[in-house]
């Protein structure tokens, strides 16, 4: 089975003023040097369009625009957001007539605006890392950050009655359980993870999504691209 690419956090401009290719799939060199194929962006929806089984947004996170565009029967997800309201997408790079596009596969409304500083804190630390270069201390900044992040966003689809957030909510909890008892000291893949929530009927991408918030939020370590550690282990 081949192994679903891992996204990676991207600011607007790091695609838009990359250089996107073509060789072995689709994808852009941002101008960091990063490969861009899968993608997690969040900024403002500013402009919509929508025709029979076509529809775009247009996103802007204060760094530069991109249009995330669906067609057919994915169309309605973005006829659906609202204007100005904070989305996060997570989707694969493409180009078409000279233009760099997302194609989405999951798209979510924030509602805590400080969750876009936080996206662009944890991009700006993959960023570096992926790059080679060594990063600044920047963890004081990021926990404070965490503390603030809607631990409900992104939307979660858990039906369970509970008081608690949603980082502690079954799935969610779930999940650490499973990296805590399949972990060894190299991690467990994501790959790993999807396929084992799959057979017990979860939808790939809430899961994709519930792992890409719990790193976010400190519960888990990303070891390599696409390998999760607990973070207290």
């Amino acid at each position: 089975m081949r192994e679903r690419i891992t996204a990676v956090r991207a600011s607007v401009s790091d695609i838009v003023n990359g250089t996107y290719k073509k060789d072995n799939g689709p994808y852009v060199i941002s101008p960091h040097g990063v490969e861009l194929r899968r993608v997690v962006l969040v900024g403002s929806v500013v402009e919509h369009f929508a025709r029979k089984d076509l529809a775009s947004i247009t996103i802007d996170d204060g760094t530069e625009t991109i249009k995330a565009w669906a067609f057919d029967d994915e169309a309605e997800s973005l006829e659906k957001t609202a204007t100005d309201a904070l989305t996060l997408v997570v989707g694969k790079v493409r180009e078409r007539e000279g233009e760099v596009y997302i194609i989405p596969e999951i798209i979510r409304q924030i509602e805590d605006p400080n969750y876009l500083s936080l996206h662009l804190l944890e991009r700006y630390s993959g960023m570096i890392t992926e790059s080679g270069a060594t990063p600044p201390v920047i963890s004081e900044f990021q926990e404070t950050l965490s503390a603030t992040a809607p631990a409900d966003t992104p939307e979660s689809t858990d039906t369970e009655e509970s008081e608690e957030p949603e980082v502690f909510g079954k799935v969610n909890r779930q999940i650490l359980q499973f990296i805590e008892n399949h972990a060894d000291k190299g991690g467990v893949p994501i790959s790993d993870i999807l396929e084992f929530f799959e057979e017990r009927g979860h939808a790939r991408s809430d899961i994709q999504l519930k792992v890409i918030n719990l790193h976010d939020l400190g519960k888990i370590m990303e070891v390599s691209r696409g390998v999760y550690r607990h973070a207290n282990t």
